[in-house]
Order: C-alpha cells, then structure tokens, then sequence
C-alpha cells in the first residue's frame, strides 16, 4: 500500500497541533504536508513532509527557521542551515536510540507511516530538535543579517499591509493564477502581484504565488498567536 499526502496528514497533524503547529493546505512549495507556527522571537518554524518517491511506506520531514514560511528557501545570502532535517540536529547517541541503530553514520532517516509506533517515534524527535534551531543564537543572528530575508520579510509584510483594500486599487493584473489555490482568496494573489511591481522586485506567476503562501500563512499563525491560540 503506498502512503499518501491525505494518508499522512491525518497521522501526524493532531500530535503536531501538541506541538503548536498548524496544518496549512499548500501545494504551493513542494512538500507533501506543511506545518507552521510563530516562536517568541517572532520567527517562523516550519515542518514540511517528504514521502519516499520509492519507498512507498516511508516519509520524513525537514524544519525551516526564519523570518519568513518560504519553506526551503536557501538562496544568496540565506542560511543553509535554516533548513534541515531532524537527524542532522541529533547526537549520535540519540540517534542510536531514536533510528535504532548503529551506523553512527545515519542523519538521514525515514519513517513507516503506516506504523504507529514509527510515527510516534517521528513526533518524539520533531519535540527533541526544533528547539536546537531557534536556540542557536549564531543562527539566528545569520538569519537577522541576511539581506534576503529582509527583502522576503518585507514582501509579505506590506502584502499583509494592503491586502484589505487592495481592491480599491486601480491596477492592472497579469500574474493572476486562473481561480484560487489552497482557498487562498484572490485578493491576496492580487495584493503580491501589486507589491511586487512596487517594490521592482522578479515578477512572474511563480513569484507571485510563492509570496502570496507566504504572506497568507503568516497572516494566519499571526492572528491566531495574538489571540493566544497555536503558541
């Protein structure tokens, strides 16, 4: 039996809704199951999900710390540690426990979905190693410096600026995906086209809808962190 998106996410979302992450229907970046949530120091950490392209039971997840939820984003000047998977965060010890093995070798491990006590084991080491991200200080400070950040940062913040009047704008769309994606509503396809043209930044259908998960999944995590929920 081959393990699916679908399948996937009901196994993990309830325990990693413990852990304060919100599920984000997204088929925008490339993961197969997208999680967020908001840290005390205003950055983001994600989880995205990758099910074995050939092992058809397996699947593992990788972090994304920063300012923004573009998962995986690594260009330019942006740290290439701000994405990871978990057993890169883990000792050798721990990972002898945890992968139940000997090969001091292994980072790169996969889990059974279809196993309970395998998807169990997953969560335990999502609670071990998130906090080795944001606790890195050095990391966070690469993260602070980085221009590109900033700019991404910056995109999606005036996108969340905007998005509420953006129809009293007189602008002229050509970037528009053909119907929303994700029920995401249109306006804020048209609030990312909008900011981008402004600010000169690379403007295509990609880019535009690359800010537009962006800025909606943060709207999202923001407004229910202000109310006290997804802490």
């Amino acid at each position: 039996m081959k393990l699916t998106k679908a399948k996937l996410i009901v196994k993990v979302k309830a325990p990693l809704a413990t852990l304060g992450y919100l599920y984000f229907k997204d088929s925008i970046p490339s993961a197969q199951g997208f999680f967020s949530k908001k840290l005390e120091n205003g950055f983001y950490l994600s989880l995205g999900l990758t099910i074995h392209r050939y092992m058809e039971s397996e699947f593992t997840g990788s972090f994304y710390y920063s300012k923004t939820t573009r998962w995986a984003a690594i260009w330019d000047d942006i740290p290439k540690e701000s994405y990871v998977r978990p057993g890169f965060l883990m000792s050798t010890e721990e990972r002898k426990l945890y992968f139940d093995t000997e090969n001091e070798l292994l980072h790169d491990y996969w889990w059974d979905g279809f196993d309970d006590s395998s998807v169990a084991s997953f969560i335990e080491v999502i609670k071990l190693t998130e906090s080795r991200l944001y606790e890195d200080r050095l990391l966070t400070k690469k993260i602070e410096d980085s221009i590109s950040v900033s700019q991404l940062k910056n995109y999606a913040d005036e996108v969340k600026k905007i998005v509420s009047d953006i129809e009293k704008l007189n602008f002229i769309y050509s970037y528009l995906p053909d119907k929303e994606i994700d029920e995401v509503p249109m306006r804020w396809f048209k609030a990312s086209e909008y900011v981008l043209k402004e600010k000169n930044g690379i403007l295509n259908k990609n880019t535009v809808k690359n800010l537009t998960s962006d800025a909606f999944i943060q709207s999202t995590i923001d407004n229910l962190s202000n109310i006290g929920i997804g802490e």
